[in-house]
Order: C-alpha cells, then sequence, then structure tokens
C-alpha cells in the first residue's frame, strides 16, 4: 500500500494539496469527454442557415479540445499507480485496481449490454434507440463484457487495464532514465512510423509511459508536480513556475502549431496528433496548480461515474432536443454548450441516489470512489 503523510504535518498539507488537484484535472477531463461525444449537427438540419459555423465550434469543443481528456486520463491513472512504486508494491497496486477499474469494467459492460438487449425490443424506444434488437446469447454476452461492444466509451478502461498488467515490464524498463528515455523515444519513433501492436493502442502506451516515467523518477526531476507553488494559500496561486513553464509550454505550442499546418512536415501524422494532445495535458498539469479550488465534494472525486454513464445520456438528451427543439444551428449549439451540465445534473442526482438507498451498488459502480 501507498504510504501518506500523517494530516496536520507540513507534508500532509502537501498531500491534501496534491490530491484535490488530482480530483479536480479527472472532473475536468470528465466534463470534456462529456463534449467529445456532444456533437449533433446531423440532428438539428445539417443543411440550415448557420450549420457550417456550429459544426465548426463544437469541431473545436469535441475533436481539439475534448480530445486531450482520455490522454489525460492515461497519464493521471500511471502517475498514481507508479507513484511510490516498487516491486514489492506490485500485488497491492493490482489488488486495487482490481477493485477500482476491472471489477466496474466487467459490471459496467454487463449494465449496457444487458440495457439494449431489453431497450431494442421495446417498440416505442425504437425512434429514440435507432437500431435492431442486439442479440442475446454467450457469445455476444462475451463479446460486450470483454471487449465493450455495447460500450463504446470502455475502450479506454481496456486499454488501461492492459496498461496495468505490464506494471512489471513498463518498470523494469522506466525505472533507468537512459534506459526509460530511449523508450519513450522508441514509441515517437513507432508513431511516426505507423506501427501497430496486437489489442494495445501505442499512443496509449505512449501517454501512459510518459507519466509513468516521471512518476517514478520524481525524486529525481524535484518533485515538481507535487509541490505547491511558493507563497500559494487557499486564496490565490503565486509566482513560482508562473514565467518558465508557460514559455516553454507557448514554444512549444507554436513549434507544433507551425509543423502541423498543410505541406509541413508533420501534417495529419498520428505522431503529430499524439504531441498535441500530450501538449493540452501539459497545459491543464501546469494551470491547475496555480487556480484555488476548495476542497473537492464526492461529485468531484467520483467523476468516474459521470465517465461510465454520460454516454447513453448524451444521445439521449441530443435526440430528445432535436424533437422538441426548434431546427436549427441555435437549438445545436444551446445543446452542445449544456450538455456538460445535463450529464452534470444527472451524475449528482443518480449518484446521491444510490448512495441513499444502494450504496452497496453504487460502491461496486464507482469503483469505491465518492462514498
Amino acid at each position: 500500500m501507498e504510504e501518506r503523510p500523517e494530516k496536520g504535518s507540513a507534508a500532509g498539507a502537501d498531500e491534501a494539496w496534491f490530491r484535490n488537484r488530482v480530483s479536480w484535472l479527472s472532473f475536468f477531463f470528465s466534463l470534456l469527454v462529456v463534449w467529445v461525444h456532444s456533437p449533433n449537427v446531423d440532428l438539428f438540419a445539417k443543411g440550415t442557415e448557420g450549420m457550417e459555423a456550429a459544426q465548426r465550434l463544437e469541431h473545436m469543443g469535441a475533436d481539439q479540445l475534448g480530445q486531450i481528456a482520455v490522454p489525460g486520463f492515461f497519464m493521471i491513472s500511471a502517475y498514481l499507480f507508479y507513484r511510490n512504486f516498487h516491486i514489492k508494491s506490485l500485488a497491492g497496486k493490482w489488488n486495487s485496481r482490481i477493485k477500482s477499474i476491472l471489477i466496474p469494467y466487467v459490471v459496467w459492460n454487463f449494465l449496457y449490454y444487458m440495457a439494449y438487449v431489453i431497450v431494442t425490443r421495446i417498440q416505442a424506444a425504437e425512434r429514440i434507440i435507432g437500431r435492431e434488437p442486439v442479440p442475446f446469447n454467450g457469445e455476444e454476452l462475451l463479446a460486450a463484457v470483454v471487449r465493450y461492444r455495447y460500450n463504446p466509451v470502455f475502450w479506454y478502461l481496456f486499454q488501461l487495464i492492459l496498461l496495468i498488467a505490464l506494471a512489471p515490464v513498463l518498470y523494469a524498463v522506466l525505472r533507468r532514465t537512459l534506459i526509460g528515455t530511449l523508450f519513450l523515444a522508441l514509441l515517437l519513433l513507432g508513431l511516426w512510423k505507423g506501427w501497430s501492436l496486437p489489442y494495445l493502442n501505442l499512443d496509449a502506451l505512449f501517454y501512459y509511459s510518459a507519466a509513468a516515467f516521471l512518476a517514478i523518477g520524481r525524486e529525481r526531476w524535484g518533485n515538481v508536480l507535487e509541490r505547491r507553488p511558493s507563497g500559494w494559500n487557499a486564496q490565490e496561486g503565486s509566482g513560482e513556475g508562473m514565467f518558465f513553464a508557460p514559455v516553454l509550454l507557448a514554444v512549444s505550442g507554436a513549434f507544433l502549431w507551425f509543423s502541423g499546418r498543410p505541406g509541413a512536415v508533420f501534417y495529419q501524422l498520428p505522431f503529430h496528433t499524439v504531441l498535441i494532445r500530450f501538449w493540452g495535458v501539459c497545459i491543464a498539469v501546469w494551470a491547475i496548480r496555480f487556480i484555488p479550488f476548495p476542497a473537492a465534494d464526492d461529485l468531484v472525486k467520483n467523476s468516474f461515474f459521470m465517465y461510465a454513464i454520460h454516454f447513453p445520456w448524451v444521445r439521449l438528451f441530443n435526440k430528445l432536443g432535436a424533437l422538441l427543439l426548434p431546427e436549427g444551428a441555435g437549438s445545436a449549439l444551446a445543446m452542445f454548450v449544456a450538455m456538460p451540465v445535463l450529464v452534470l445534473a444527472v451524475t449528482w442526482g443518480l449518484g446521491n441516489f444510490m448512495k441513499r438507498f444502494m450504496p452497496g451498488i453504487y460502491g461496486l459502480l464507482s469503483g469505491g470512489r465518492g462514498r
């Protein structure tokens, strides 16, 4: 088990500050994931006036800003897994992830499959669901539970489970600075050349490995992500890192922008996309150190629950909006902008109901988070 400083000590205050930032960062990424799945122009009469502008704005939110979310999840998960890691702690780390990731993965996939089996057989729901009755047999059940066939957003958890299983190998490679650096360079070369691995996404491996490398060597790097900025207090951030880091991020961002323009060497390469998303996560990680967040409540701490339930609600709200609201760009954009708030309201209501009346089930579905 990972040791934590005692409450009330300076180290304990730093630990609480760090954990609070992790909770808020995960929450922010979960809201972005909602936007990733919220584009709706096709539902609101795509050919009408203003729809091209609406589509561009939704593209900026969903396909540019929103796409840093899952890389961010990979990097947070890796950093927390390898923080204070030693090979002797592997069994404990695996055991905690079985409870917080593997079991919820299986349970949610089963529930989504059964929901589709039932709902696609209800004639009144056909207009909203828009698909044929889902087969109910062992083969389909296995594909649903193991390979997330009816829960597409859980591709991320499938990848994460594979990466966690590779912990002994990754730790052996990343624990040494030179070998770890060469390994990350090799992954970038693979992304440049378009290599692929069976089952495991190369970009996911890069995001996860980069954060694991930083966590394993965090003492060597000065523990930069876990130190509160000097002069930080509950009301405001302060100057440490406020100048050097943004200059570095701005320069690297400008390089990525120009190198990815049409005709440039990186244009439309997966390699460039990965670097842009990695850079976006770095921006978020830097910025969140200086924002005076209050202590995270249960809703913020259990952003996993929102991630797990959001997809069908996004589809439902968009399709109901298309049925009830006037056609046009205004309605499309209004639904798109409001979607994180709507999903957050559902998460809050459903979560509180389950915590009160079904705490055991809620704990199972949330992986023990936010109880």
